[in-house]
């Protein structure tokens, strides 16, 4: 029993490692996506701020007022509109910022935080497995290796981390006498 025990924990291990070794890439994937869209999104914009070069001397928000002030619900419609564009490009510009220089801790904590779902669901739609080995790479599937043997072990109790031994002497008499002995830490067996 002991060596499928060891068996399966070495193979959620491995399991670990190999999807962590995801992370790096996923990420990476993550920010290429998210700065095509973030481009797109400057590009749109752009268009309505030329109007606003045009009618109020670069003043995108003066532009939007106006849409905004207009009696025909369509045009309100358009200024909230613009106006939200004008919201995520910025929030874009920051993220594409923090996944283009910051370290893969900053990297990994920031997509977690701020995933966009509909960026994320396209990424995985065209996601194609890689195995980075860089350092990003191998820390996090060791990481991760780690993480699911961990929770494997503490899942299914196994290595049992203390015990209690009752040992047994005899006396001189030739009768035998329990003793208790304080518990002790266990080390998981090695299977041959």
């Amino acid at each position: 029993m002991n060596i499928i025990k060891g068996l399966l924990d070495r193979i959620i291990f491995a399991i670990g490692v190999l999807l962590f070794m995801q992370v790096p890439h996923f990420i990476d994937q993550y920010e290429q996506r998210l700065g095509g869209y973030y481009q797109a999104q400057v590009k749109n914009l752009a268009q309505y701020q030329q109007i606003a070069n045009q009618q109020h001397q670069g003043n995108l928000s003066a532009l939007i007022d106006e849409f905004e002030s207009s009696s025909k619900r369509s045009v309100q419609q358009t200024g909230n509109h613009v106006l939200e564009m004008s919201e995520q490009t910025e929030q874009l510009k920051n993220d594409v910022m923090v996944l283009a220089n910051d370290s893969f801790v900053i990297k990994f904590s920031h997509v977690v935080t701020t995933l966009k779902v509909d960026i994320a669901r396209a990424v995985i739609q065209t996601y194609n497995p890689a195995f980075p080995l860089s350092v990003e790479g191998l820390v996090s599937g060791l990481l991760g290796g780690v993480v699911l043997s961990l929770l494997f072990n503490a899942l299914f109790g196994f290595p049992k981390i203390f015990s209690t031994k009752t040992n047994t002497t005899k006396k001189s008499s030739g009768t035998k006498v329990k003793q208790r002995v304080e518990p002790t830490i266990m080390r998981p067996s090695r299977a041959a």
